[in-house]
Parts: C-alpha cells; sequence; structure tokens
C-alpha cells in the first residue's frame, strides 16, 4: 500500500481548489448572461420573437376598368397565373457566365468556386431548371430574369414568369415539388373587344427592372402590372389604386396562424373614354386590309370620338406572353400594328395643308378674289412643278384654289409672302409641334425652315434652302411631316373660329365610391389669325364638297353641309397616300374629322369613303337628321 506524500496532499488540495474556482466562475457568467437575457434584455428579444411571427402582406388593389363614353367596357379585370419564386438569391454577373456553363459540365464549371458559392449556385440551377420543366421555357430566359429582377418583400420574392396559360398552371401545381417555386394567381387584364381601340387603350404587363427603379418610390412594387401604352399607361397611377396591408401571425413554417389587423386596398379610377365604340368598330371594319388613321373629336371640347390606328392588334395578346417568334414578326411588319399612326405615323399632308398656306397668303394681304392662271405647270429657274390636273385650271382664286385644289395657285402666291409670317401662321396651327393628347408617343412632326435645313444636313450643298423648298412646302409636300392628330387639330381649330383645344381621349373618373370628375376642355390658344381670314376659310371649304368642281364631292349629302379639303400625298416608297380633312356641320360645327389611306391613291376616293361611311353611321346612331 502506497502512503501519500504530504506534498501530495498539498498539491492535490490546491488542484480540487482550482477547480471549484473555476466552476463557481463559470457559474456566474452562466448566471450573469441568463440574467442579462431575462431581465435586463429580455423586453428587447421578446419584441425580436414577436416581430419574427408577425408578417406583413401586401393587399393588391383592383385596376380600375376601362368604359367607352356609353359604359361599354374596354379594358376588364379577369384571373390570371404566374409563377413566382421565393427566397431568391442575387446574381452577380460572373455567376450568370458560370450558371451559363453548368448547363455543359457541372463539375468543370465549379471546381474553382469555394463551397458556399458552389452550393449557392446549385441551388440556383435546379430551381431554374425546374421552373424550365414545369413551364416550357428555355434556361436561358428564365436567368435572365433571376439576374435582373431585384427581389422583394419578407420571403425575397421574384415574378418569373408573369402569365402562364390556365392549363399549364393546373398540370403544372400539382406536382409541384419545389418549396421555393409556386403558381399563384394575380389580377390579370382582359380586353373582350380584342382589337377595338387598342393603340388607344394600350396594354398592362409586368413592371420592368427600369421601370420599377423609376416609379418604387411612388408605392410600386417589383411584382406590379404596369400599364404599358395608351391610356393603361397615360392613367396608370389613376387606374392602378393604393395597394393595402395585412398583418398576420405566422408560425415558423410560414403559414398564417391569424390575421392581427389590415389596411384596406383602395381600388383604382375607372375611366370612360371619350371613345363611341359604335363609331370605332364601324371605323375599324372600314379599313380592313389597309393601313392608315381615322380620328374624330367634338369641336367644342377637344374630346376624341373616334380614333382608329389601322392595322389594330389584338390586346390580349400583347397583355399576355408573346412567343419570340411572333413578337419579332408584330415588330417587323411593314403594317406596323404596334404603331398608333394617329399620333406617331409622320407624312406628308398633301393637300390638307392648303388651309396653313392659304392663310398666311391672305394674312399677307392678299386679297381672296386675287387670280393667277393656271396652265397645269409652273416653272420655276429650270424646275417645273406639277398642277393637280395636267390641263390645268385656267383662272384661280383662292376660293378655287380650294374648291379645285389648285397647287400653281400656292406655288406662286406663297412666294409673294414674307417667310417669316407664313413660319408663324403654320406655328399658330400647331405644324411641327405636339398637340399635348393625354396618350405617350405623339410625335412632333417637322415644319422645315431654313435654320432647319442647316441642322438636318451635313453637306453645305444639301444644307442651303431653295426656292423649290418653299414651292413644295406650300402643297404639303417636300420637308413637311405631319402627324393625323395634328392635322385634325387644324381643322378643328377653323371649325371653332380659332379657338384650339387640346385633344383628349377621356370624358370622365369614377371612383370607387361613385364620385364622378369630369375632364373638361382645356383651351390650347387662340389662333393669333385674323377673324376675316377664318370666315374666308370656312366659305371656301364647303366648296370642294358641294362645288361642281369639287375634289370632295364624295361627302355631299341632301340633309346636311360638309366642309372638307382633300390631299393627295407623294409617297416615295409607292403608292401616294390618301389624304382628306374637314368637319361637319357647315355652318354650326360639331365633329371634325380626319383620315389617311396609306397608298390609298388619290384623296377624294380612299380616304373620302371612309368620312362618307363614317358620318352616315354618325348620324344613324345619334338619330339625326
Amino acid at each position: 500500500m502506497k502512503v501519500k506524500r504530504e506534498i501530495d496532499k498539498e498539491d492535490e488540495g490546491k488542484r480540487v481548489g482550482y477547480f471549484s474556482l473555476i466552476l463557481v466562475i463559470v457559474f456566474l457568467v452562466f448566471i450573469s448572461k441568463l440574467t442579462y437575457l431575462q431581465i435586463i434584455n429580455g423586453e428587447g428579444y421578446r419584441e425580436r420573437a414577436v416581430r419574427n411571427s408577425l408578417r406583413t402582406n401586401t393587399v393588391k388593389a383592383v385596376r380600375g376598368k376601362i368604359y367607352d363614353v356609353n359604359g361599354k367596357i374596354l379594358a376588364d379585370n379577369t384571373t390570371g397565373y404566374k409563377i413566382i419564386h421565393k427566397f431568391t438569391k442575387s446574381i452577380s454577373e460572373s455567376e450568370k457566365k458560370i450558371l451559363i456553363e453548368m448547363q455543359k459540365n457541372k463539375i468543370d464549371a465549379l471546381k474553382n468556386e469555394t463551397k458556399q458559392r458552389a452550393n449557392k449556385l446549385n441551388e440556383i440551377y435546379d430551381d431554374i431548371t425546374y421552373i424550365c420543366e414545369i413551364s416550357n421555357s428555355t434556361f436561358e430566359d428564365i436567368l435572365e430574369v433571376f439576374y435582373k429582377t431585384v427581389p422583394t418583400g419578407f420571403d425575397k420574392e421574384i415574378t418569373v414568369i408573369d402569365d402562364i396559360d390556365i392549363q399549364l398552371a393546373q398540370r403544372a401545381v400539382e406536382k409541384l415539388s419545389n418549396e421555393r417555386v409556386d403558381i399563384v394567381e394575380y389580377n390579370k387584364r382582359y380586353y373582350p373587344n380584342k382589337h377595338l381601340a387598342s393603340n388607344v387603350i394600350g396594354y398592362v404587363k409586368l413592371i420592368s427592372s427600369k421601370e420599377y427603379e423609376s416609379l418604387k418610390d411612388s408605392g410600386y412594387t417589383a411584382q406590379d402590372q404596369i400599364g404599358k401604352k395608351g391610356i393603361e399607361k397615360q392613367y396608370d397611377i389613376k387606374l392602378k389604386g393604393e395597394d393595402g396591408q395585412e398583418f398576420v401571425e405566422v408560425d415558423v413554417k410560414g403559414n398564417v396562424i391569424k390575421k392581427i389587423d389590415e389596411i384596406s386596398a383602395v381600388g383604382g379610377k375607372n375611366i370612360y373614354l371619350s371613345l363611341d365604340s359604335r363609331l370605332q368598330e364601324q371605323v375599324t371594319q372600314s379599313f380592313k386590309n389597309q393601313s392608315g388613321s381615322f380620328i374624330a373629336v367634338d369641336v367644342k371640347t377637344g374630346k376624341i370620338i373616334t380614333m382608329v390606328s389601322a392595322p389594330e392588334i389584338d390586346l390580349n395578346i400583347l397583355s399576355s406572353k408573346i412567343p419570340q417568334k411572333l413578337w419579332n414578326e408584330l415588330l417587323n411588319s411593314k403594317a406596323k400594328p404596334l404603331a398608333n399612326k394617329s399620333i406617331a405615323g409622320l407624312y406628308p399632308s398633301g393637300s390638307t395643308f392648303k388651309v396653313v398656306s392659304g392663310s398666311a397668303i391672305l394674312e399677307s394681304g392678299i386679297s381672296p378674289y386675287y387670280s393667277i392662271y393656271s396652265t397645269g405647270a409652273y416653272t420655276f429657274g429650270k424646275v417645273t412643278f406639277r398642277d393637280s390636273h395636267t390641263s390645268g385650271h385656267g383662272v384661280t382664286n383662292f376660293y378655287k384654289s380650294i374648291e379645285e385644289s389648285v397647287n400653281t395657285y400656292y406655288y406662286q402666291l406663297l412666294q409673294k409672302v414674307p417667310f417669316e409670317l407664313f413660319v408663324k401662321i403654320a406655328s399658330e396651327y400647331g405644324i411641327g409641334q405636339k398637340t399635348g393628347i393625354d396618350i405617350p408617343g405623339e410625335q412632333s412632326g417637322v415644319l422645315p425652315t431654313p435654320e432647319w435645313k442647316k441642322k438636318k444636313f451635313t453637306r453645305k450643298s444639301d444644307s442651303v434652302w431653295l426656292p423649290g423648298d418653299l414651292i413644295n412646302l406650300s402643297i404639303g409636300q417636300g420637308y413637311l411631316l405631319v402627324t393625323p392628330i395634328q392635322m385634325l387639330m387644324v381643322y378643328q381649330a377653323i371649325a371653332n373660329n380659332g379657338k384650339m383645344l387640346y385633344p383628349t381621349l377621356v370624358d370622365r373618373y369614377i371612383d370607387v365610391n361613385g364620385n364622378v370628375e369630369m375632364n373638361n376642355p382645356k383651351l390650347r390658344r387662340y389662333l393669333d389669325i385674323s377673324s376675316t381670314t377664318l370666315k374666308e376659310l370656312q366659305k371656301a371649304l364647303e366648296l370642294p364638297v358641294s362645288g361642281s368642281h369639287g375634289t370632295a364631292q364624295i361627302l355631299r349629302r341632301a340633309d346636311v353641309k360638309i366642309s372638307a379639303k382633300t390631299g393627295t400625298a407623294q409617297n416615295s416608297s409607292g403608292r401616294n397616300h390618301s389624304w382628306i380633312a374637314g368637319y361637319f356641320p357647315s355652318e354650326n360645327p360639331k365633329i371634325a374629322f380626319v383620315a389617311l389611306v396609306e397608298q390609298g391613291g388619290y384623296g377624294g376616293v380612299a380616304a373620302g369613303q371612309k368620312v362618307r361611311e363614317f358620318i352616315e353611321n354618325y348620324y344613324m346612331i345619334n338619330n339625326l337628321e
């Protein structure tokens, strides 16, 4: 039996003491930590625990509907289906390249990556592949969405595909096996009349990354549907409404236990357009297999009652997911169905412009009875300019020049007008300016001047203003470019005794409580043109329809006087464009109109026929005699 030495007993006592001291210190540290957590900072942790169990959900406002002036619905809401991805991780440019390489060989693509980054990329790759399988999409398309879209909300959610077919949605939702991928319902825009007024109404699609960045401070989210064109875009804020919020308690898996509070969403305003769908349908039909524009406006209010840009396109196609092949066909179509020709189509105006040139001639002090002799041609220097009739029109004053559309009258007399006066008159009518119509995409056109030509052409020989430039301009040719809406408002102002209004497509707004807000007429300006000149114009514009040699006799009716001017505009790429513009009734104008048929030939035929049918329909549906 071994006997312990005293020194050993002494060491053992010290070790036991040290060990006990360490235990006491550790115990005190635990007690201190618990005291800090439960007493000193307990309230903070309790608040954090509560916050972790609460969730705020956005309650989307119902988008306002769009109606015609009589209450026929033009844009409605229905149920759509979209694929979303939750807990989305942002992708850098380098990671995007790796994900593309992973399609060829995962191992090689990830061999130089850290474990953490490789796990992240594997997860994203698998999720994208899964979405491709359930949606019949390409890897590149879905990857691009992941790369560009900013995740938002509690779940870091993105919309991967904003519209999928209902049958595809029903099949896919039954076999969803990825907790980060879901198919959810949303309020989708539906256009019951398909093509009708498509370039006016516009359409709605998922907000783009660029749009979101500029609108996120205005209450928009990355998941919002937003107007992309026309009324839907111009009045998106009014139509959108105000989203609400729902405060709920959730369990650890994110399942809702109970609703705690709610801020109700406020639906968007319904918009009633000034368009009459009955007139719109008739004019749309009249443009079958043709391209062009037709617009009619209430002379006294500036409210557009018809606006057709042919060909139109089914808005339900544009508001849904479009196959790339179809989208390319629409973009490259010569008929340009995606363009609103009424506000963005640029054309030489032809002889409809003679009211502008004629105003300058009369305002310069030249009498409407002053005459020239039309032989069928006018030679200036070494260049010969032709008349509308090769044999000429004989003795011609202002009235006859409008009735028979005599070019040589304008060739000769506009040269007697100070150029500054002509430009001033043309600017008064709004040539070369936007009208301010309330849909996006309007073009300003071109009012050519010596200064404009200098800026336009770099070669000195091309930039010199020539007498021939003014001669061509006098009859709406040469470098002049106008939109149909510009020419319409020229005639609206003449019919309204020089009072030019802003054109508008909205008649009224009605909110969710039924409150009505009328869109009242807005004055653009009073033309700085004498009442005498305007009266002479009004008198002359009756003659193309009522005169024995008038170019617009196609519009002649026994029951109503119509004022109009035809135009045949040269077109470098094909047959001449056909124009006609005017108003009715002549003695007390209510409606002004303009029609343009691309490559329609003579203005008194193709465009004139469109206006004739419109006026007949207008009087029939309004039971007017």
